[in-house]
């Protein structure tokens, strides 16, 4: 979400530094504070009529997207709202392992040895050996 706020702000204020991060920041606290309405007015205030390639049209992704973004629900409920902590597991549990040199995986088996580095990478090993020893 903030990378689009960002991309869209610099069409608002392409020359203004200054307002643009002021503007984003109204966007995204408004956001993460579980007023979306307040959001969506600031962004509908702002409208970009010829949204470029590249840039997402604010308002309609807000607004399409609303139930995926009640922020402060998640973070309420000990959820992570960024992707950096996406992208790291991504990092952790599949590129360091499907990653290597020779490797080559069907779907099945890609599937099949990320579930395993996940459940490794989860300190929940113990239960693939159980459900191994217990078959």
């Amino acid at each position: 979400m903030s990378e689009n706020t960002h991309k869209y702000a610099k069409l608002i204020y392409p020359e203004d530094e200054i307002s643009r991060k002021i503007w984003v920041n109204k966007v995204l606290d408004a956001l993460k504070s579980g007023k979306v309405d307040e959001a969506i007015k600031l962004v509908r205030e702002n409208k970009v009529e010829k949204v470029p390639d590249g840039v997402v049209d604010l308002s309609t992704y807000i607004t399409n997207n609303l139930e995926r973004i009640n922020y402060k629900y998640y973070k309420e409920n000990g959820y992570y709202i960024g992707s950096g902590a996406i992208e790291s597991a991504n990092k952790m549990v599949i590129q360091q392992r499907m990653k290597q040199s020779g490797m080559r995986w069907s779907v099945d088996g890609g599937q099949y040895i990320a579930a395993l580095r996940t459940k490794h990478e989860s300190n929940r090993w113990d239960e693939v050996v159980n459900g191994i020893y217990a078959s």
